[in-house]
C-alpha cells in the first residue's frame, strides 16, 4: 500500500503545479521595491534582478504554498528544520519549473551555478561535455508495439559537444548520445512520476488484476527511489569529483546499448587554439570556444595572418560552443561589418534586432569557408549562420547541434539560480533552426573530408574571382 501512495502522491504534485498552480510572475508589471541580492552578471547570459514589487501580482499560488508550509510546521508528525524548509524550497521551485514543461527553464542549486560560471569561461570539470537537457518522444513500452503509438514526452540528457581531447572523447563520447544511466541509476526526467501516470491512463492497466498492478507500481517505484533526477545527472557530471563514473547510452538502432566509463578531470578550452597557414595562401583559425576574451584572441590571430598575404580563410567551429553572444557578434565584424547578425524573438511578438558592428580593423574580403559539425553549439552555430546569410561564407561539414534559445539567468541570494528561457534567436533571414541545426552548403562528415572540401571550395572561389590574389 505504501509503494501505491507514493505513487498517488507523487502523480498529483506532477499534476497540482501542471494544472496551472505554479508560480506566475507578471514580469512586466514588477517593479524594483523588495530587493534581493542578483550576484555577478555571467558574460554571454543574460542576469536579470530578481527584486520584487508583490503590489498588482496575483499573489494566490503564493498564499497557496504558503497555506501548505504552515500546515506542515504545525501539525507534521516530525519537527521540521531549516535545513528541511530549504529541501522543501528546492523541491518546489523545480516542480514550480517543470510544469512549464521547457527542458532550457530550470533551477540549479550554488554548487551547479558555480561550475556553469566556470564554464562559461571556458574552465570545465567532468567528464568533459557540454550537455543538453531536450524533450524527447517515448513509447509507454518498448516492447508494445500499440502502445508505441501514443508515446509520451519527456526529458533526455543529451550530449551536444565533446571538447577536444577531453575524458568524455577518449572514452568515445559522442555528440547525439543520450545518457539514460549513471553508475547504474536511471536518468529521471523532471517528473519521474510521469510514466507512471500516463501508463494508469491505459485501459489494459487500469483493467489488471490487483497483485499484477501492485507488481507494475512496485517495480516503477524502485526505479524511482533507485534513480537520479535529470539536474542531479547534470551536476554531476560536471562536478570537480575525480571518480570513475560509468554511462548507459541510448541505443542506436540497430546497435544495442552502450556502457563506457569516463575518469573526470579539470579542462580549460581556449578560445582560439590553432592559428596557421595552409598551401601557403590558406588561413586558418580554429575558434574552441566563445567566451569573453574569444574577440581579442581572434584579432590577435587575424592580425597575425595579415602578413602572410593570404588568398582564402577557413575558420573552424567544429566542436566548437560557447554562450557568449556578443563575443560571436565582434568576430562577425571581421566579416560582415553593419550587417544584420540575427534577430532575438521574445515573449508578446516582441523582435530585437542584432547588428554586427563595425570592424576594428580591415574587414576580410576574400573567400571564407567556416566549418561546422554536429557538435557546434550556441554561440558559433549563430555566427555560422548570419555569416553564411550575410552572403560571405560557405558552410561545410555537418549540420549544427540546433541550441538558438535565448536564456536569462536569475541570480538568487543563496548563491542558487533559475535558468529561464525568455527568447529565441533567428537569423537574419528568417531561419529559425532550434532543434533543426544549421544545414550546411558542403556536406562531409570525417575531418579529412572536411577540410579537404574546405580547400576545394576556396579554390573555387578565388578561380571564379579571377584567380588568386
Amino acid at each position: 500500500m505504501r509503494t501505491i501512495h507514493k505513487i498517488i502522491i507523487g502523480a498529483l504534485i506532477g499534476l497540482f503545479f501542471a494544472g496551472g498552480y505554479g508560480l506566475r510572475i507578471q514580469s512586466d508589471r514588477l517593479q524594483s521595491s523588495m530587493a534581493i541580492s542578483a550576484g555577478a552578471q555571467v558574460e554571454g547570459t543574460q542576469v536579470a534582478s530578481t527584486s520584487l514589487d508583490l503590489a498588482g501580482a496575483d499573489i494566490r499560488p503564493l498564499r497557496t504554498l504558503y497555506s501548505v508550509l504552515r500546515s506542515v510546521r504545525e501539525h507534521y508528525v516530525d519537527q521540521i528544520t531549516s535545513k528541511d524548509e530549504g529541501k522543501m524550497t528546492y523541491g518546489a521551485i523545480r516542480w514550480m519549473l517543470a510544469s512549464l514543461n521547457d527542458p532550457e527553464t530550470r533551477f540549479i542549486e550554488p554548487e551547479q551555478r558555480k561550475l556553469l560560471g566556470d564554464a562559461r569561461e571556458g574552465r570545465f570539470s567532468g567528464i568533459g561535455a557540454v550537455l543538453a537537457i531536450k524533450q524527447t518522444l517515448r513509447p509507454l513500452d518498448d516492447k508494445d508495439k500499440e502502445k508505441a503509438k501514443d508515446p509520451i514526452t519527456e526529458e533526455s540528457l543529451i550530449v551536444a559537444t565533446v571538447l577536444p581531447d577531453s575524458p568524455a572523447a577518449k572514452a568515445g563520447l559522442k555528440c547525439g548520445d543520450e545518457i539514460v544511466a549513471i553508475n547504474g541509476k536511471d536518468v529521471l526526467p523532471f517528473n519521474p512520476y510521469q510514466h507512471v501516470t500516463d501508463m494508469m491512463k491505459q485501459d489494459d492497466v487500469r483493467s489488471m488484476e490487483r497483485p499484477r498492478l501492485i507488481k507494475m507500481l512496485d517495480d516503477e517505484q524502485k526505479r524511482i527511489d533507485d534513480g537520479i533526477s535529470i539536474i542531479d545527472a547534470e551536476r554531476m557530471l560536471m562536478s570537480d569529483d575525480k571518480k570513475p563514473i560509468e554511462l548507459k547510452l541510448a541505443a542506436k538502432p540497430p546497435l544495442k546499448p552502450a556502457t563506457i566509463t569516463i575518469k573526470p578531470a579539470e579542462l580549460k578550452i581556449e578560445p582560439v587554439d590553432n592559428v596557421h597557414v595552409i598551401k601557403n595562401d590558406i588561413g586558418y583559425i580554429r575558434v574552441g570556444f566563445f567566451g569573453k576574451n574569444t574577440p581579442d584572441e581572434f584579432s590577435a590571430a587575424m592580425r597575425m595572418l595579415e602578413a602572410e598575404k593570404l588568398s582564402g580563410l577557413i575558420v573552424d567551429l567544429r566542436s566548437s560552443t560557447g554562450w557568449d553572444i556578443l563575443a560571436a557578434d565582434k568576430v562577425a565584424s571581421w566579416f560582415a561589418p553593419r550587417k544584420v547578425m540575427a534577430f532575438r524573438v521574445r515573449s508578446h511578438g516582441r523582435k530585437d534586432l542584432i547588428r554586427i558592428p563595425t570592424a576594428e580593423g580591415k574587414p576580410w574580403t576574400k573567400p571564407l569557408v567556416v566549418l561546422v559539425d554536429r557538435s557546434t553549439s550556441k554561440a558559433p552555430e549563430l555566427l555560422a549562420a548570419a555569416l553564411r546569410d550575410g552572403g560571405v561564407a560557405k558552410l561545410v561539414g555537418e549540420r549544427t547541434f540546433g541550441n538558438f534559445v535565448d536564456s536569462t539567468m536569475l541570480d538568487l541570494a543563496d548563491g542558487s539560480a533559475v535558468i529561464m528561457s525568455t527568447g529565441k534567436y533567428v537569423t537574419g533571414k528568417g531561419g529559425d533552426y532550434q532543434n533543426k541545426g544549421v544545414p550546411v552548403d558542403i556536406e562531409a562528415m570525417t575531418g579529412e573530408e572536411q577540410m579537404s572540401e574546405a580547400i576545394e571550395a576556396l579554390s573555387k572561389a578565388l578561380s571564379l574571382a579571377g584567380g588568386r590574389n
